[in-house]
């Protein structure tokens, strides 16, 4: 069954493969595709509700059959995925599940990611892959979790410092000198919490 209030977003890397991922794009109220990931997406037999890019890579399959629902962008300082995110802000989409992020090239997969904070606060953004989840954590901000689940956070800032509750690596004023500093931790409850010296969110990254 579709869910109205699921927005997907299918970037153009690699295609969804496990269940959990293809749950949520067979359901979802709407798929917007970046340029060239409609034509995988029709190739698993679903349809898109809109393309958005600079149509530099969609076949012409799409251009013949899905002309209507193109929305052609040729701004050159952001990339396909970006573009797609501000067609959901224009149309008020209060938050999106984007999939396909990652995966192929790992400078797009490193660039999409830290894009996740561009976007915030006009639209809640999440990432997802067929290895886990990304997603933006403010301080204080409580997480439902599982013992055992396995969770990094990343900043780019790195005169952050952040203490954590709930986690088996206790973070006690930890810096994040470096992207490493705080991946690789468990949860060990069913909620855990960050707390940092900064207005702007962590990107925090969840193992299934």
């Amino acid at each position: 069954m579709k869910r109205m209030d699921n927005i997907v977003i299918l970037a153009n890397g690699l295609f969804p493969g496990t269940r959990q991922c293809l749950d949520v794009l067979e359901t979802a109220g709407k798929v917007i595709c970046c340029d060239g990931a409609a034509d995988k997406l029709l190739d698993a037999g679903l349809t898109p509700d809109a393309i958005v890019g600079d149509m530099d890579s969609v076949s012409e399959r799409i251009r013949n059959q899905h002309a209507a629902i193109m929305v052609r962008s040729t701004d050159q300082d952001s990339n396909d995925l970006t573009k797609a995110v501000h067609y959901c802000i224009e149309n008020e989409y209060p938050s999106v599940v984007i999939l396909g992020a990652t995966g192929l090239r790992e400078d797009h997969t490193l660039g999409n990611i830290s894009l996740m904070l561009e976007y915030f606060p006009r639209i809640h953004v999440r990432i997802m892959s067929d290895y886990g989840i990304f997603s933006l954590l403010r301080s204080g901000d409580k997480v439902k979790s599982y013992p055992g689940e396995r969770i990094s956070v990343f900043s780019i800032d790195n005169s952050v410092s952040i203490t954590s509750k709930g986690l088996k690596y206790s973070l006690n004023n930890l810096q994040l000198s470096s992207w490493y500093t705080a991946t690789l931790n468990e949860s060990v409850s069913d909620t855990f919490s960050l707390v940092f010296n900064s207005t702007q969110p962590l990107i925090l990254y969840r193992a299934w």
